[in-house]
């Protein structure tokens, strides 16, 4: 559980890929993975549970889901 209004994701890829994250109902957003493989994006949270899903590029078969629950109070 977080006390934030956002979190950084992290993680490792294939040097180059773009790593989408899979937005229902609105545009994906994207970012690119560093020379070493490394790439991070900011996200906003709503209150309650989130569920951020990431892929390779258009390649669903690599999606990965994360829980976050973001209480405000």
């Amino acid at each position: 559980m977080l006390d934030e209004g956002g979190v950084v994701v992290r993680g490792l890829a294939p040097p180059g890929v773009t790593v989408t994250r899979d937005i229902p109902f609105w545009f994906d957003e994207h970012t690119r993975a560093d020379a070493l493989g490394r790439w991070s994006m900011a996200v906003r949270l709503a209150p309650g549970e989130n569920v951020l899903t990431f892929r390779l590029g258009s390649d669903q078969a690599t999606a990965r889901q994360i829980t976050v629950h973001y209480d405000p109070q």
